[in-house]
């Protein structure tokens, strides 16, 4: 099946998580990515030539490895072999260091170069992280795949139930396809999720008051937390800006080219058809869970009826019993009364007239 249409089904199943759907998509597939390299690819040539070309992976990479189950052997074979090349730029530098600068200026002279790259050229020119190029090319596609799925009535039932994107995803998103026939839409919803975000931590602060008795709502409780990743994107995917600026709106591996390469598929093509079938399979399978939700919930207003019923069955058999009871007693009031009477005639026919 093509990207586009895997990243049809991975961003529906991400649209049913916290967070950016986009963001969430790529540190899956970070993981997936590490997971396989690590088990499967560590002693490939190819893969440690890309290794020692870009110096080993980024920070977020490196560090994602400890997030992978027995991950410890794999990392450890490939940081030998990475730190082993460092050792020796840095142990060239040091010569160079220890020698003066002048030591090698008649080779710079001569040759027009340094013999060998110095250490901080060598790092100033390293290749890009390997899976950071897998996942820009991935961003690349779930970013096209939200524009050219908007309107579809499944993935607009995903999205509507998703925080929306992130900040530097929209950004992305606006240098991937300004000029795309759905992009105002996809801005608009992102517009109205903001929104209604910004309402939810505006409330959220104001409860802080303390003159304000009334609970946090649900979604006010975790409006900040929420915002953060909004704003900044989930952690580890953008980075910082310490060494660099940092910013999300850079150009994309992948240009704007790629919407005027991803042209119409025929409707009878197989993949479409592929594309299509999964994508009623899924559809039925959310009526389906729609089915047994509504089952579920029919069944236990059912049983609370049921129990509702009876309880009222119970009381109708006490009111009974009371009614009963009280029309026991009425009789013997009755009863009491007649006896009291017939005392008072008889008290009244001893004393005679005075």
């Amino acid at each position: 099946m093509t990207s586009k249409f895997v990243s049809f089904f991975r961003l529906i199943e991400a649209c049913a998580h916290e967070g950016c759907p986009v963001c969430r998509c790529l540190r899956e597939d970070a993981v997936q990515y590490l997971d396989a390299l690590l088990y499967e690819r560590v002693n490939d040539p190819g893969t440690r030539a890309a290794l020692r070309a870009s110096g080993g992976f980024c920070n977020w990479h490196a560090w994602l490895t400890r997030d992978i189950l027995h991950s410890g052997l794999g990392t450890g074979i490939i940081s030998e072999d990475l730190l082993g090349g460092a050792l020796g730029r840095l142990r060239r530098q040091l010569v160079r260091v220890q020698r003066g600068p002048l030591s090698v200026g008649w080779l710079h002279r001569l040759f027009g170069r340094f013999p060998r790259l110095s250490f901080l050229t060598h790092w100033r020119r390293k290749a890009i992280c390997p899976a950071c190029r897998s996942a820009r090319e991935a961003e690349a596609s779930y970013l096209l795949a939200v524009l050219e799925f908007t309107g579809d009535p499944q993935f607009d039932r995903a999205f509507e139930r998703s925080p929306g994107l992130c900040l530097p995803h929209v950004l992305r998103l606006v240098a991937l396809g300004p000029s795309h026939a759905r992009l105002e839409t996809v801005l608009e919803r992102v517009a109205t999720k903001w929104q209604r975000l910004q309402a939810e931590l505006k409330g959220f602060v104001a409860k802080h008051d303390y003159r304000t008795t009334e609970p946090f709502t649900d979604d006010e409780a975790k409006s900040w937390t929420l915002a953060i990743e909004l704003l900044a994107g989930a952690p580890g995917i953008f980075g910082n800006e310490l060494h660099g600026d940092g910013s999300p709106a850079a150009e994309p591996l992948i240009g704007p080219q790629v919407l005027l390469d991803r042209s119409p598929v025929s409707q009878s093509d197989p993949e479409t058809l592929r594309f299509e079938k999964e994508k009623l399979e899924l559809r039925v399978k959310e009526l389906t869970d729609q089915f047994s939700e509504v089952s579920s919930r029919a069944a236990a207003l059912h049983y609370r009826l049921w129990e509702v019923l009876e309880d009222r069955k119970a009381l109708e058999m006490n009111l009974s019993g009371e009614q009963a009871s009280s029309r026991l007693w009425e009789r013997k009031v009755e009863e009491l009364q007649k006896q009291i009477d017939r005392l008072r005639e008889q008290a009244s026919r001893g004393r005679g007239p005075e």
